[in-house]
């Protein structure tokens, strides 16, 4: 499917009529210039993809009607690979979204450590889950990750239970010499604050079975930490 590549969380099936609302139309008719009768892409973001033809655009572009022809399911990746990381300033975060999605992030657990600085407000998560439906467009990829609310290591792990566990941490083994289980059923990749995670949160998640992971030689920042990590657990992935 070459089309253009929209998301509408209601699509279900072949025969489907659905409405793409708001910002989804207004890209379709502005940005895109699209018109009745030409075909998209449709994903809902739980993995089917669909090929829809446009019926009806109103006059403002604000309201696009379609209708699914056809769909397919696209099986979800093992292992699942969500990341809980702890928040960087400013739009580094956008682009960690972004480049973590690309890569196939499952699921985003913001991370409160000890030494966090960084909050999110309360317009956060819907940010976040544009940017992440974005990064899905541009990629084509079918599943939108899960955006968790804010929570310590120690809740994060209580909520995880089962999963494998990658840790950033420079005193780890090198990232070269770590392969992946692909057995596993879950991989979590967990990154720390500027200043790292405290001692008292290191020794939790070793006790927890976590394999700390030394990334580089140099000092990266948290959306860099991210990405390397996922990356390399991304290969790993069928």
């Amino acid at each position: 499917m070459s089309d253009p590549m929209f998301y509408c969380p209601e699509l279900t099936g072949a025969g489907d009529t659905v409405t793409l609302q708001e910002s989804e139309a207004r890209h379709v008719a502005g940005s895109r210039r699209l018109k009745i009768g030409d075909g998209l892409c449709l994903f809902n973001g739980r993995g089917t993809i669909g090929r829809a033809t446009i019926e009806n655009i109103d006059r403002r572009g604000k309201t696009i009607v379609a209708k699914v022809e056809e769909c397919q399911v696209v099986p979800a990746p093992t292992p699942r690979i969500e990341l809980a990381c702890a928040l960087p300033k400013g739009e580094r975060l956008a682009i960690l979204l972004d480049m973590t999605t690309q890569l196939g992030m499952a699921a985003f657990r913001p991370l409160e450590c000890e030494r966090s600085v960084v909050k999110p407000g309360s317009t956060a998560h819907a940010r976040w889950q544009r940017i992440c439906a974005e990064a899905c467009k541009q990629s084509r990829r079918p599943y939108l990750p899960i955006i968790y609310s804010l929570a310590t290591p120690a809740q994060v792990l209580a909520d995880t239970n089962g999963c494998d566990i990658w840790v950033a941490e420079s005193t780890g083994v090198k990232i070269t010499d770590v392969k992946a289980d692909r057995a596993s059923g879950c991989l979590l990749l967990m990154v720390g604050p500027e200043g790292g995670f405290s001692e008292n949160e290191l020794a939790y998640l070793l006790k927890a079975g976590g394999q700390m992971i030394n990334l580089s030689e140099s000092i990266l920042r948290i959306e860099t930490a991210a990405v390397a990590l996922l990356s390399h657990a991304a290969n790993y992935r069928q």
